[in-house]
C-alpha cells in the first residue's frame, strides 16, 4: 500500500483498513468459533452452528478480508489520477464496508434464532446467547474501535482509560455449564467523553467510586500505574495487604485509601528534596504525551483528599503543587489534515492538544488548602484553505486564481473554580467575492459560516449578500440564505449519530437608500435571531426643508428567553434653521420616545450623564451611521420590563440670533413608575461662531414615588473659558420618606467623609484647568456640600513644569469641615514643593496644619525642608481657649413628649395594612373624636425625641428629667401591635465622634411612638364559593313571535368566557383574589437594612433580642446598656448590619 497518501480520501481509506485488520486477521482461522470467542461466546458441547449462521459468518470475514485489497487499489487509482478507477474502486469499497455492517447484523439475527431454536441449550444459556445476540454487533466495532486506538494512538489511550471513556477488562470463564468464554472486555464510551467536560465529577464517580461509599481505590490506583510506567517509565506498584487498604507506591509519593473517612478518601505522602521539577514526554510517530511535575515544599508532607475535592494538608508551611498530563502533536509534525489533500483545498490543525491538570496552594498562616483541578481541549493554528487549482470552470472563475484562507484557534477548558469556558475563535467563516448580476439583483458576495455552540450542535450557514434597485429605492441584504445545523442527540437522528435539520437564515442587516427627489435619505434594519431582537435607524429629509430621524427596536423574547413582547420607539424632527417662536426663542427640533413593556434605567441614565450616553437619546446625531452605538445605549438605558409604558416627550429650544444658548430636555414618565428629567444644555458667549465662554452641561433629574425620594445629576463636558477647560459635576438628592436625608454636592465631598448610598455617580471635583501640556500643567480644584450633620468646602491646586529629567512640582489642598450643633469645625491645609534633576529631589519642602475648635481651640501643623543631603523639619501644637459648655441649660424631657403625644396630629386611625376590607361602611355624622375600624390600627406618635433610645441630648440641650422614654398600653381595649417608626437624626440625640458624624447615616428609623389594634381574635369569614346564575333566554324571529324562555342555564364554559370582561372581574376585589393566588411575586423587593449586636470572634448574635434592631443607633443604645451590666463584654462585642450575622 502507498505510504505517501495525503489526501482525505487516501486517508480514510487507510485508517479503515487499520480498523478492520484485527477482524481480518482472526478471518484466517476460517471458524466462526474464532470470532465469537473473541467477543466472549463459549460454545457449549453438542451445539452446532446453523446454516444461516455460518454463512453470515463467512460473509463477514470475507468483507474484512477483502478491505485491505480494496483500499490498497483506491490509493493508487487517486495517486495515478484515474478517476475512473477512483469511482469504480471507491463504489466497491463503500459496497464491501455496508455488507460488513449488514454481515454483522445477519450474525446477530443468526444468533438470535439459535437462542430459540436449539434444543441441547438450558433456559439459562437461551437467556445469555440471546443477550450475546443482542449486543454482538456494538462489541464487535467497539472491540475494533479500541484496538485501533491502542495501535494507532497509544499516548491517548492511556488517558482515555484512566477517564473511563476507554475500558479494557479481562474477563474469567464463567462457570460450568455457562456461555461466558474468557476473552479481553474492550468497550468504547462516547457519552463520558462528553462528561470528561460537562460532568467530570459525576465521572470520577461512575468511574473510579470517588466520592461513593464503595471506593477501594484499586480502578483509579492502576489506572495510574499503567500511565506512569506504560508511557513515562516512571516505576509504581500496586499493593493490596490482605485486611488492608490499597496503596499505590511510586517515584517521590504514594497514595493510600483512607476507609475512616466518610466516604473514603485519600492519604497522599509526599517525598521532596526541597523542590522537585521532573518533565517526561512520551513519543511515538507524530503524536506525544507529556507530563510535567513542579512541587515547592520545606519538607516532606502528608495530604488528605477528602471527596469531592476537600483537601487538608498536615502543617507543611507553604506548598504549590503542579501537575500536568498533555497529548498534543509532536514539534516538527506536519499540520494534521482533517478534510481535503495536501496543497489544496483542506482543513487542517497543526497542534491539536488535550491536558489535565491539577494545582494545589498550601499556606498555614494563610487559610485552608486551595485545590484546582482543570481539563482543556485547544486547538492551535486551525487553517480552512480553498483553492481552485484543480476546480472547474466555475470555481476558478469565482476565485480568480486566488487562494482562500482562514484561520482560527478555538479551545474548551473546565476547573471547579472557573466552570466550563471556551477560548479562541470558535467559528470558521469564508466571504467568496462574487458580483454577479442577475437583471436589477446584484450579487456582492457569498458565504460559508460554520460554527460551535455551547452545546454541542453545528450550526452551517451557507448565505449571500446582495443589492437589488427597486426605481428610487436601493435595497441592500447581507448574509441571507439557508442554515443547516448538525446536532447529536442521545437517541441518534436523521444522519445515524447526527441529526440534520434545516431552516431560513434571516438577513443579519437590511440597508435602504432613497433617492425620490423630493425625499431623500436611508435607513438600515438589523436582525438578530438569538435574541428574537429586530431594530432599524432611519434618516429622511423633505426638500430640505426639515428632517426626519427614527430608531426602532422590537424583541419577542424576554431577557431570560421565555417569549415576550416589548417596543421601544425614538422619533426626532428636525427644522434646520428653527421655527421662531417670539420673545428670541426657537424651536429647533421635537421628538418622543414611546416605550411599551420597558421601563428607565435610573443608574444608567445617571451614570449616562457622565459618560455621555443619554446623547443617544436626546437627539442622536448619524443615526444610521451611529445605529449600533445608539441602539446598545438604548437597551441599557431603557431594559425591557413587561406591563410598563414609557412615554417621553422631548423638545430643542435656542435664544438668540445667533443662538446663544440651547437647550434640550427631554421628559420621561413611567405608568406605573416614576418620572425622569433629561437634558443637555449648550452656552456660547458671546458669539456661536467665536465663543469666548463655551459651558456645555449633561443633566438628569428622576422622581422615584416608590422610594420616596427625588434627585438631580449634572455634568460639565467640552467647556472652556478662552483656551481654559472647565469640567465638573454637581448633585442634589432629597429623600422624604422614613429615611429622609438631604445631600447637596458641589463636586464631591470632604476627603474623609463616606457619603451615603447615592442614587447617581459620586460627583467629581469642580477644576478649571489653566495650562495642560506635557512640559506644563495648572489645575485647579474646589467643591462644596451639604447634609443634615455638616458643611463641607475645600479647594486644591496643582503645579508641574516638567523638561526632560528637571522637574518642578508643587501642590496645595484646602479642606474643612463645620458641624451645625454643637459647634464644631475642622480645617486642613496641606502644601507641597519639589525640585528634582533625574529623578534625583534637589529641594523639596511639606506643610500640613490643622485648626478645630472652638471647645477648645487647637491648632497643630508641620513643616519639613529637604536638600539633597540633609533634613529639617519642625512640629507646632498650640491650643488656646477654655473648654466652655457649648450646650444650652438642660430642659424638662417629659413635658415636651407628653404635650407632643397629646396634640390631635399624633393619633391617626388607619385601616388594616395590606387587607382588602370586603365591606362597606355607612358614611357617619361628623365626630369630634377618632373613628376606628373595628379591625383597624391606632397610630399615636410624635417626632421630638426618639423613644426606647438612651438620649445623650436633645439638640444643643441635655434632658434633665428622664433620658430614656417608653410608651405602653395599660388599658382601654387595645393592644401593641409594633412600634411606630419615624426619621430622627441620630447626631442631634446621642454623643458621636467626629468619624461617626461623617459615617453614619444622616437620618435612621427610630421609635416614635405605637401602633395599636384591637386585642383578642380578629373575626374573618370565609368567601362565597357558589353561587346560581340564571338568565331569561329572548329569541327574535321576524317570521314568528317574540319567544321567551325563563330560567335559561348558560354552560359553565361559555358562562366563565362572558365573565372574564365584567366589571366584577375587572374590580379591585377580583384583582386582589387573583394576585393572591399567584405563589410568586414578579419581582424583588429590598428590604430596610437592619443592624444585629454579635461577639466579635464570629459574628453570632449574643442573644435573640439583639438579634434585629431597626437602627444603628438602637442597636448600640442596647449594647451599651447589656456593658453596663457586664463589662466583661466591652471587647467581646460589636455592632454589624445583619446581613453578615452568622447563620
Amino acid at each position: 500500500m502507498s505510504q505517501d497518501a495525503s489526501g482525505t480520501l487516501e486517508l480514510l481509506a487507510t485508517e479503515l483498513a487499520r480498523i478492520f485488520r484485527p477482524l481480518a486477521l482472526r478471518a484466517e482461522a476460517g471458524t466462526a468459533d474464532s470470532v465469537l470467542e473473541w467477543l466472549g461466546l463459549r460454545r457449549p458441547p453438542g451445539l452446532s452452528q446453523t446454516d444461516d449462521l455460518s454463512a453470515a459468518v463467512s460473509s463477514l470475514m470475507t468483507a474484512a478480508t477483502d478491505l485491505p485489497t480494496l483500499v490498497e487499489q483506491l490509493v493508487d487509482a487517486i495517486g495515478a489520477e484515474d478517476p475512473v478507477a477512483v469511482e469504480a474502486t471507491g463504489r466497491a469499497l463503500v459496497e464491501r464496508i455496508g455488507l460488513l455492517v449488514q454481515a454483522s447484523r445477519t450474525t446477530a439475527t443468526a444468533l438470535g434464532a439459535l437462542s430459540t431454536s436449539a434444543a441441547t441449550l438450558t433456559p439459562a444459556q437461551r437467556a445469555e446467547l440471546a443477550a450475546f445476540a443482542t449486543a454482538f454487533a456494538s462489541k464487535l466495532f467497539q472491540r475494533l474501535l479500541v484496538d485501533y486506538m491502542e495501535d494507532r494512538f497509544p499516548q491517548l489511550a492511556i488517558p482515555l482509560l484512566a477517564t473511563g471513556a476507554m475500558e479494557i477488562e479481562q474477563v474469567e470463564s464463567g462457570p460450568p455449564g455457562t456461555l461466558q468464554g474468557a476473552y479481553t472486555r474492550k468497550a468504547l464510551h462516547f457519552d463520558r467523553m462528553a462528561r470528561l467536560f460537562t460532568d467530570p465529577v459525576g465521572l470520577l464517580r461512575d468511574v473510579h467510586k470517588w466520592g461513593a461509599p464503595d471506593f477501594d481505590g484499586l480502578a483509579l490506583f492502576g489506572a495510574l500505574q499503567a500511565l506512569l510506567e506504560t508511557q513515562f517509565g516512571i516505576p509504581a506498584q500496586l499493593l493490596q495487604p490482605p485486611g488492608q487498604p490499597a496503596m499505590l507506591e511510586a517515584f517521590a509519593f504514594s497514595a493510600e485509601v483512607n476507609p475512616a473517612l466518610s466516604p473514603p478518601g485519600l492519604d497522599l505522602s509526599v517525598r521532596v528534596p526541597g523542590a522537585l521539577s521532573r518533565s517526561e514526554t512520551a513519543t511515538a510517530g507524530d503524536w506525544q504525551l507529556s507530563l510535567d511535575a513542579q512541587v515547592q515544599s520545606p519538607q516532606d508532607f502528608t495530604l488528605t483528599l477528602r471527596p469531592l475535592f476537600d483537601l487538608s494538608v498536615d502543617d507543611p508551611g507553604t506548598v504549590d503543587v503542579h501537575t500536568a498530563l498533555s497529548f498534543t502533536r509532536a514539534p516538527g509534525a506536519d499540520p494534521f489534515l482533517l478534510l481535503g489533500e495536501a496543497g489544496g483545498s483542506r482543513l487542517e490543525v497543526q497542534g491539536p492538544q488535550a491536558t489535565v491538570s491539577v494545582d494545589v496552594h498550601v499556606d498555614a498562616a494563610s487559610g485552608p488548602v486551595t485545590v484546582d483541578p482543570g481539563i482543556a481541549v485547544m486547538l492551535h493554528a486551525g487553517k480552512l484553505v480553498i483553492s481552485g487549482e484543480g476546480g472547474d470552470g466555475f470555481l476558478s472563475t469565482l476565485l480568480s486564481g486566488r487562494t482562500l484562507e482562514s484561520n482560527f484557534d478555538v479551545g474548551m477548558s473546565w476547573s471547579p473554580s472557573k466552570g466550563v469556558a471556551f477560548t479562541g475563535s470558535a467559528a470558521l467563516e469564508v466571504a467568496l467575492p462574487a458580483h454577479v448580476s442577475l437583471g436589477p439583483l446584484e450579487i456582492f458576495n457569498l458565504y460559508l459560516v460554520a460554527t460551535l455552540r455551547s452545546d454541542g450542535a453545528i450550526p452551517v450557514e451557507l448565505s449571500a449578500g446582495f443589492m437589488a434597485t427597486l426605481g428610487p429605492l436601493t435595497v441592500s441584504v447581507d448574509r441571507m440564505g439557508l442554515l443547516a445545523t448538525f446536532t447529536f442527540p442521545d437517541g441518534g437522528g436523521n444522519l445515524g449519530p447526527a441529526d440534520l435539520a434545516f431552516a431560513f437564515k434571516p438577513p443579519d442587516g437590511l440597508g435602504l437608500v432613497v433617492d425620490a427627489g423630493m425625499v431623500k435619505g436611508g435607513g438600515a434594519l438589523f436582525f438578530d435571531p438569538a435574541r428574537g431582537e429586530y431594530s432599524g435607524a432611519l434618516e429622511l429629509v423633505f426638500a430640505d426643508l426639515f428632517g426626519v430621524n427614527a430608531i426602532g427596536l422590537i424583541t419577542t423574547q424576554n431577557p431570560d428567553g421565555t417569549p415576550g413582547f416589548s417596543l421601544l420607539i425614538l422619533l426626532t424632527a428636525d427644522f434646520g434653521s428653527g421655527i421662531q417662536l417670539g420673545l428670541g426663542f426657537t424651536l429647533l427640533r421635537v421628538g418622543g420616545l414611546l416605550g411599551l413593556n420597558r421601563t428607565m434605567n435610573l443608574e444608567a441614565l445617571m451614570e449616562g450623564v457622565r459618560s455621555g450616553a443619554i446623547d443617544s437619546v436626546m437627539f442622536p446625531q448619524d443615526v444610521v451611521a451611529n445605529a449600533p452605538r445608539i441602539l446598545s445605549d438604548l437597551r441599557t438605558l431603557f431594559p425591557q420590563k413587561q406591563g410598563t409604558l414609557l412615554v417621553g416627550p422631548m423638545v430643542e429650544l435656542a435664544w438668540g440670533t445667533p443662538a446663544l444658548l440651547r437647550v434640550s430636555l427631554g421628559v420621561f414618565v413611567e405608568i406605573p413608575g416614576d418620572v425622569a428629567i433629561l437634558g443637555v444644555l449648550k452656552v456660547a458667549l458671546p458669539h456661536e461662531d467665536l465663543p469666548l465662554l463655551v459651558l456645555q452641561a449633561n443633566f438628569a433629574g428622576a422622581i422615584e414615588f416608590d422610594k420616596q425620594r427625588l434627585y438631580f445629576f449634572a455634568s460639565l463636558f467640552e467647556s472652556r473659558i478662552l483656551y481654559v477647560t472647565l469640567e465638573g459635576q454637581m448633585g442634589v438628592l432629597v429623600a422624604y420618606g422614613d429615611d429622609g436625608n438631604v445631600v447637596v454636592s458641589v463636586g464631591g465631598f470632604h476627603p474623609s467623609y463616606t457619603p451615603p448610598p447615592l442614587p447617581f455617580p459620586t460627583p467629581q471635583r469642580v477644576a478649571v484647568t489653566l495650562i495642560n501640556t506635557s512640559t506644563a500643567r495648572v489645575q485647579i480644584q474646589g467643591y462644596f456640600a451639604v447634609t443634615p450633620n455638616t458643611v463641607q468646602f475645600g479647594a486644591r491646586a496643582d503645579l508641574f513644569f516638567g523638561v526632560d529629567s528637571a522637574k518642578v512640582q508643587g501642590q496645595i489642598t484646602f479642606d474643612a469641615l463645620f458641624q451645625r450643633s454643637p459647634f464644631f469645625f475642622t480645617i486642613d491645609i496641606s502644601a507641597t514643593f519639589s525640585i528634582s534633576v533625574a529623578g534625583l529631589d534637589l529641594l523639596s519642602a511639606r506643610l500640613t496644619g490643622s485648626l478645630e475648635g472652638p471647645n477648645p481651640y487647637r491648632a497643630k501643623g508641620s513643616a519639613s525642608i529637604s536638600m539633597l543631603f540633609f533634613d529639617i523639619s519642625v512640629d507646632v501644637e498650640v491650643v488656646w481657649g477654655g473648654s466652655e459648655d457649648t450646650l444650652l441649660p438642660p430642659i424638662l424631657l417629659l413635658p415636651l413628649l407628653l404635650a407632643e403625644l397629646n396634640k390631635v396630629d399624633s393619633w391617626r386611625a388607619l385601616p388594616p395594612s395590606g387587607k382588602s376590607l370586603r365591606v362597606s361602611l355607612r358614611t357617619l355624622p361628623p365626630e369630634d373624636g377618632l373613628v376606628l375600624h373595628p379591625v383597624g390600627v391606632l397610630r399615636v406618635s410624635q417626632r421630638l425625641a426618639p423613644l426606647a433610645l438612651t438620649l445623650d441630648r436633645v439638640g444643643a440641650q441635655t434632658p434633665a428629667d428622664v433620658n430614656r422614654v417608653e410608651l405602653s398600653v395599660a388599658s382601654g381595649g387595645l393592644a401593641k401591635t409594633a412600634d411606630a417608626l419615624e426619621s430622627f437624626a441620630p447626631a442631634q440625640f446621642q454623643d458621636m465622634t467626629d468619624a461617626d458624624k461623617l459615617s453614619r447615616p444622616a437620618f435612621a428609623p427610630e421609635p416614635g411612638g405605637v401602633e395599636l389594634s384591637g386585642a383578642g381574635q380578629v373575626l374573618s369569614s370565609s368567601r362565597m364559593v357558589k353561587r346560581v346564575v340564571r338568565y331569561e333566554l329572548i329569541i327574535l324571529d321576524s317570521n314568528s313571535k317574540r319567544f321567551a324562555r325563563k330560567f335559561f342555564d348558560y354552560t359553565a364554559r361559555l358562562f366563565t368566557f362572558f365573565l372574564r370582561g365584567s366589571s366584577t372581574a375587572r374590580s379591585a376585589l377580583s384583582q386582589a383574589t387573583r394576585t393572591q393566588l399567584r405563589p410568586f411575586a414578579d419581582t424583588i423587593t429590598v428590604q430596610a437594612e437592619t443592624y444585629t449586636v454579635a461577639f466579635q470572634l464570629d459574628n453570632r448574635a449574643v442573644s435573640t433580642e439583639s438579634a434585629s434592631f431597626q437602627s444603628e443607633a438602637s442597636a448600640r443604645d442596647w449594647m451599651a446598656r447589656k456593658v453596663a451590666l457586664d463589662p466583661s463584654l466591652a471587647d467581646q462585642v460589636h455592632v454589624i448590619p445583619t446581613f453578615e450575622k452568622a447563620v
